[in-house]
C-alpha cells in the first residue's frame, strides 16, 4: 500500500505528463487501486452478464468468471458497503485463510510451512491478493483442494475444485489434483467418486448453460477474448509474441517468469507428487495460449507447486527467486497504480 501511494504520487499515469497529486489523493485507496480488471469485476457484480446475443466485437463482462463478483454482490448487500470495499475485504480475508491452509499443507507434507507461505507473500504478483481481483479467493480454493487431496478428502476436493473453475478458468485444472490421487490410490474402485466428480463439473456446466440461454454462446468467456485483441487460442502461443514488437518488454519479462515457474517444478520433480507436476505443466500451457504473453506473476499465485518446489530447493535457488520477485513486486505495483501495462 505504501509503495502504491508513493508510485501514484510520484510517477505519471499511462505515460502522460505527470500531474502532481495531493496527499489526500495519494492515500485514497480506491483512487490508487481501482484499476484494470477491478472495474470489470465491480460491473459484473452490479449488473451481471449481458442479456443479449453474444458478439466479440466489444469488450464485455463475459470475459470474467462469476464467483468472485457474486460474493462481492452478496457481501455488499449484507453490509451496505460499496462493491469496491467489499471486494477488498473478501480478497484479504480469503488470502489470510489461504495462508493457513498453505502452511498446514507445506508443513505437514514437506516440513516447509513458514518458508512456503513467505515465498508466496513476497512473490511479484503478491499485491493482487489484497486488491479487488479474484486472486485471493482463487488461491484459497486452490489451497483447500491441495490440502483436502493430501488428507484424502477427495470428494470435498473435487467439489471445491468446481467452485475454483468459475473463479478463474485455470481452476478447471484443479480437478487433476484429487483425480490423479484417486486413480493412484483406488484404481478399480475409483468409480465411487463419480458423484463428487459430477458435482465438481456442475458449476462450469451451469455457467455454460446460463450463457447459452442468455447470449446464445456457452463459451462466451473464451470467445470474448477476441475483443481484447486475442486470436484463436493455442498452447504456448504467447511465447511467439515475445519478439513480435508488441509490448516486447512486458512479453520478455513474462516469458522469463514462465520459464522460472516451469523450471523450478521440473527441477524438483522427484520430490513432488505426479499430480503437482501435471497440474503445473497444463497450467502453463493454458496460461500462455493467449496471443499476448502477460500476467505471469499474477497467474503464478495459483500455482502452489512452484512455491513448494522453491521452498525445498537449494539455498541459492531460493535467494535468486526472492531477489527477482522483490524487485519485480515493486515494479509491478508501480506499473499497476499508474496504468502502465509494462511488466503486467
Amino acid at each position: 500500500m505504501i509503495m502504491g501511494a508513493l508510485s501514484y504520487s510520484m510517477f505519471p499515469e499511462n505515460g502522460e505528463v505527470h500531474k502532481k497529486k495531493t496527499i489526500t489523493e495519494a492515500l485514497d485507496i480506491r483512487n490508487t487501486w481501482d484499476r484494470f480488471d477491478s472495474g470489470w469485476y465491480e460491473k459484473l457484480a452490479r449488473e451481471g452478464y449481458p442479456q443479449r446475443q453474444f458478439t466479440d466485437k466489444d469488450q464485455e463482462t463475459w470475459g470474467f468468471m462469476p464467483l468472485y463478483p457474486a460474493v462481492m454482490s452478496i457481501v455488499s448487500g449484507i453490509t451496505g458497503l460499496s462493491l469496491f470495499t467489499s471486494g477488498l475485504l473478501i480478497s484479504n480475508f480469503c488470502t489470510f485463510l489461504a495462508m493457513l491452509f498453505l502452511y498446514k499443507l507445506s508443513e505437514e507434507k514437506f516440513g516447509k510451512g513458514i518458508r512456503t507461505v513467505t515465498l508466496l507473500m513476497i512473490s511479484a504478483g503478491g499485491f493482487y491478493l489484497n486488491i479487488v481481483y479474484p486472486s485471493g479467493l482463487f488461491v484459497l480454493l486452490t489451497t483447500i483442494v491441495f490440502y483436502f487431496s493430501y488428507k484424502e478428502k477427495f470428494a470435498w476436493a473435487l467439489i471445491i475444485a468446481g467452485l475454483a473453475s468459475v473463479t478463474r478458468i485455470q481452476g478447471c485444472l484443479l480437478l487433476i489434483i484429487p483425480g490423479i490421487e484417486i486413480l493412484l490410490k483406488y484404481r478399480q474402485s475409483s468409480y465411487k467418486f463419480l458423484p463428487a466428480v459430477l458435482l465438481g463439473l456442475l458449476p462450469m456446466i451451469s455457467l455454460m448453460f446460463y450463457l447459452y440461454l442468455t447470449s446464445g454462446e456457452p463459451l462466451a468467456f473464451i470467445k470474448i477474448q477476441h475483443a481484447w485483441g486475442s486470436s484463436d487460442l493455442f498452447p504456448l502461443q504467447g511465447f511467439l509474441s515475445v519478439f513480435s514488437g508488441v509490448r516486447p518488454g512486458g512479453s520478455l519479462t513474462n516469458a522469463c517468469f514462465w520459464v522460472i515457474i516451469l523450471g523450478s517444478v521440473l527441477y524438483c520433480y522427484k520430490r513432488l507428487p505426479l499430480s503437482y507436476i501435471i497440474f503445473t505443466v497444463l497450467y502453463v500451457l493454458i496460461s500462455t495460449s493467449n496471443e499476448l504473453l502477460y500476467g505471469s506473476a499474477r497467474y503464478m499465485l495459483g500455482m502452489l507447486p512452484v512455491f513448494i518446489a522453491i521452498s525445498i530447493s537449494p539455498y541459492y535457488i531460493r535467494q535468486i527467486f526472492i531477489l527477482i520477485n522483490i524487485l519485480f513486486l515493486s515494479l509491478m505495483i508501480s506499473a499497476f497504480v499508474t496504468n502502465t501495462m509494462t511488466f503486467l
